[in-house]
């Protein structure tokens, strides 16, 4: 069986890989505001994967952790800008930030309105970057929050998109200089996003899906 490729213009990747830089830029900004250290954001790598292999592994950083299970804070995105926008945290992260943030939260509960409270914060501010440099309106939705099987709940909104058989991923890690405080910010966008021609196109790129 052949495998697929889409090709997707040159300046329409350089174009999401600039926006989500920027936005991730703004979050480490406000991650560093919450966890009371310094933060910054890798250069943001973009990938091709099948739409149901949305959620597979991760490379936007040389550490393993990510590979176990992961919690998310998930926002669709609609306006100016279409597409699915998450923050993960690996799981020792997340635990780290919880007992930073909400004290050891005695409950469940708390727990989960701790991190959609930063995921709020976070996806806030990089929607917002990322709206004014469009110089548009980008409404992001009621976030979802998975505690522990992100990955799969990242492919499921991919997929309930529609974005076709193949979505275009963008991912970066934000992370304190030691490491302990660290999240993916993750971007996928609708294939409608990548339509919208830049006024210099540079010619099409074939991308290959990356095999699982």
């Amino acid at each position: 069986m052949m495998e697929s490729s889409l090709v997707v213009q040159e300046s329409e990747l350089d174009r999401v890989r600039e926006l989500t830089s920027i936005g991730a830029g703004h979050a480490a900004t406000a991650f560093a505001q919450l966890v009371g250290r310094p933060c910054r954001m890798r250069v943001p790598t973009v990938r091709l994967l099948r739409a149901e292999a949305a959620g597979s592994a991760f490379v936007a950083s040389s550490r393993d952790d990510e590979r176990g299970p992961l919690c998310g804070v998930f926002f669709e995105v609609e306006g100016g800008l279409g597409g699915v926008i998450a923050l993960l945290f690996p799981a020792p992260a997340r635990d780290l930030l919880l007992r930073a943030l909400a004290a050891d939260a005695a409950s469940r509960e708390a727990a989960e309105s701790a991190l959609r409270e930063v995921g709020n914060i976070l996806i806030s501010h990089a929607v917002s970057a990322m709206a004014d440099t469009l110089g548009t309106r980008v409404l992001p939705s009621i976030p979802v929050l998975a505690m522990e099987d992100a990955a799969s709940v990242l492919a499921s909104l991919v997929a309930l998109r529609g974005v076709g058989e193949n979505a275009l991923r963008i991912e970066t890690e934000i992370s304190d200089a030691e490491g302990e405080y660290r999240g993916l910010l993750v971007f996928v966008p609708d294939a409608a996003c990548l339509e919208r021609r830049s006024p210099a196109g540079r010619g099409p790129v074939r991308v290959r899906p990356m095999k699982r």
